[in-house]
């Protein structure tokens, strides 16, 4: 099954983008191009993702995109069932090189479980019959 990946959030794009002050439009472009491919993307799996974007890496549960020719790395959480990739951080080539984003970002832990379902208030008697008498 096809599943295009659904980005969450560009919001986190902008926010780099207009934060830089020497190369606020550079980012902005290499950003919104990388933004336009992901989106249009079908990855089910690593693989699939590697073949768009040949550069990215795997760390723990992230993953790890070098954006306009290695001048950004964008840290991310992909979901391949879902086809959703979560936008975790976005930075430069020296804030990355710090390496404090894999505990930020919490790529070494176990991803986010899902919330459980709420129940509903309608009782449900999840007994079973008994047989005989």
């Amino acid at each position: 099954m096809s599943v295009k990946v659904r980005i969450i959030s560009k919001r986190r794009l902008k926010e780099f983008w207009e934060s830089r002050k020497a190369d606020a439009s550079a980012a902005q472009k290499d950003l919104s191009t990388w933004y336009k491919v992901a989106r249009n993307a079908d990855w089910n799996n690593f693989g699939k993702l590697r073949q768009t974007f040949g550069s990215v890496d795997q760390v723990g549960s992230c993953v790890v995109f070098d954006v306009g020719n290695n001048r950004y790395r964008l840290i991310g959480r992909l979901n391949y069932a879902l086809g959703i990739l979560y936008v975790l951080r976005v930075m430069d080539h020296v804030e990355y090189d710090k390496n404090r984003w894999p505990d930020d970002c919490g790529c070494h832990k176990p991803p986010p479980k899902r919330p459980a379902a709420q129940k509903s208030s309608a009782k449900v008697n999840r007994r079973r019959p008994r047989r005989g008498g």
